[in-house]
């Protein structure tokens, strides 16, 4: 086929509209008409706090934090009740329990 009449024959298919082998038509669909109030999934809209943002200061790892010191101090006061010899001793539970719940933390991830 001569290069005259490829070119022919493209202006052809251009004219009527349809494409040669290998070539898609271009998308041409309207946009997705939603209803007004839905949103696509993981989009917040302008004005809408992030969810962290809705916890408050209070982030997870404040969250942790405040959970270790209340392990800490309730391994002292469960030592201290149970009759431990002295606040040392006492402390070093609370210290064993404050390790046992940061190892939990860590590895919970």
């Amino acid at each position: 086929m001569s290069r005259r009449s490829r070119r022919q024959d493209e202006s052809r298919r251009r004219q009527s509209g349809r494409r040669g082998p290998g070539r898609r038509e271009p998308d041409r669909r309207e946009p997705d008409r939603r209803e007004p109030g839905r949103r696509e999934p993981g989009r917040r809209e302008p004005g809408h706090p992030q969810p962290s943002a809705v916890r408050g200061r209070l982030s997870g790892f404040g969250v942790q934090l405040i959970l270790l010191a209340a392990v800490f101090a309730l391994g002292v006061l469960v030592a201290e009740l149970a009759g431990a010899a002295d606040l040392g001793v006492a402390l070093g539970v609370g210290q064993i329990a404050f390790a046992i719940a940061l190892v939990y933390l860590l590895l919970r991830w």
